[in-house]
């Protein structure tokens, strides 16, 4: 139903409490979360004492929680080195992490080649690959056997390595702090969906959903003889290009192939889960859209289109990161407001972080409010994205060394960006303050 709202542009009744219980850390704060690349981008990736400065500034707006991307892919950089130099460090800044274990649903697994290679040695698996609307080999089968078995091995490892020691987050669940990891960011399938093994049991999903065929082109507008005769490869009728743009001719055809995705991304990952929660039953489990359900925002129409990236596939989490590119319209609050009452999920709001933040002083203070009061009506805990990633927006203020491109954020830019930040995360604390 929520995919339906979303994919109509449909505005629903109804409103959020009027501030949400907030999720908290072990030591009882309320979540404050920023996006932190302590490995990835120069100078940060050799530079201890940079980090540990910026870390000291954003602990003491109330900052307690860095969302890491500490994928399979970056644990074999090194053997584990520069996981181990995050947690390390966000530990001497009391801060937690956490991380995300996979790209695009394990998807940084599988490229390039050599990677699979090292991941049937290291778990035993083969990874499958998936094809593209063309037919060309394209992205892994997140539902397969093997990409499970080497999703659960690595967050295994992730677990074992850093769960006593570690920094790793814990959220307050039940009475008690529990540890937190992420299967993935950016949750989606890219560009795969549309092999042989996928389409059949697409053909089975529609069979099951409309039962006749003529059900099925009522509902599509087709005149297919059957449900055989189903080819998602048929741009004539799956014309996703075409439902990006508002022109496709079977738009019914289009949505029920992206939720169809969307379910089998869900499957495999809350069949990770439901293995993980086996050796660690308290374990709670985080995933991250980046994009807020329902955004009219082009980027965010084509990341769901083009990855199949409805909010089903976040059904196996307990908490959601949603990366925002502004506040919530009242469209957008709706669709939130629906899917926090059906889901029961908890969900942290982390800001996009754009250069005209602050542009005018006297307005810093009743937008860092209006933003705060956003983040404790539609979700449990606020947050940013980026602190430093210099490649997209971005908090930190450009130091030599680092890239420079239509991001870059100097001197009284970047310093009043991060007045604002700062300005929204003291807001939050206060008006949550109160707050169950």
């Amino acid at each position: 139903m929520l995919s339906l709202v979303i994919a109509l542009g449909a505005a629903l009744p109804g409103t959020a409490a009027e501030v949400l219980p907030p999720l908290r850390t072990a030591a009882g704060e309320p979540v404050c979360a920023v996006y932190f690349f302590p490995h990835w981008w120069d100078p940060w990736k050799t530079d201890d004492d940079a980090i540990l400065r910026d870390l000291a500034l954003l602990r003491g707006w109330g900052i307690n929680t860095l969302l890491i991307d500490h994928e399979w892919s970056q644990a074999i950089d090194g053997n584990f080195a520069l996981l181990d130099r995050s947690h390390r460090l966000a530990k001497q800044a009391g801060m937690q992490i956490v991380p995300w274990l996979s790209l695009k649903t394990w998807c940084d697994m599988a490229a390039p080649e050599d990677r699979r290679r090292l991941v049937r040695e290291m778990y035993g698996v083969e990874l499958s690959r998936s094809r593209n609307q063309a037919g060309e080999s394209a992205g892994i089968l997140p539902y397969d056997e093997a990409t499970i078995a080497a999703g659960v091995a690595y967050t295994e490892q992730y677990l074992e390595r850093y769960l006593q020691d570690g920094a790793l987050a814990r959220f307050m669940h039940d009475g008690k702090p529990c540890p937190a990891v992420a299967l993935t960011v950016e949750l989606s399938w890219p560009d795969g969906g549309f092999d042989d093994r996928t389409n059949a049991r697409f053909r089975t999903w529609c069979l099951a959903k409309y039962r006749t065929a003529e059900a099925l082109n009522a509902a599509w507008g087709t005149t297919l003889a059957g449900f055989g005769a189903i080819d998602p490869c048929d741009k004539g009728i799956f014309d996703f290009e075409g439902l990006v743009a508002g022109t496709a001719a079977h738009p019914v055809a289009c949505e029920d192939h992206l939720e169809f995705r969307s379910e089998l991304v869900n499957e495999g990952l809350a069949e990770q889960k439901r293995r993980l929660l086996l050796k660690y039953p308290d374990l709670q489990i985080v995933t991250e859209l980046p994009y807020q359900a329902g955004s009219e925002h082009p980027h965010a129409i084509g990341y769901r289109i083009g990855y199949a990236a409805n909010p089903v596939t976040a059904d196996h989490a307990d908490i959601v990161v949603l990366r925002l590119t502004g506040p919530l319209s009242a469209a957008e609050q709706a669709v939130q407001t629906q899917w926090i009452r059906d889901s029961g999920k908890q969900f942290i709001m982390c800001y996009r972080t754009y250069n005209d933040w602050g542009a005018k002083e006297d307005l810093i203070e009743p937008q860092g409010e209006a933003y705060a009061s956003l983040a404790a009506t539609f979700a449990n805990g606020i947050g940013f994205y980026s602190w430093n990633e210099m490649v997209d927006v971005h908090l930190a203020e450009w130091r030599p060394g680092a890239p420079e491109n239509q991001m870059t954020v100097r001197d009284e830019v970047a310093a009043r960006m991060q007045r604002q930040a700062e300005a929204m995360v003291r807001h939050y604390l206060k008006i949550v303050a109160d707050a169950p």
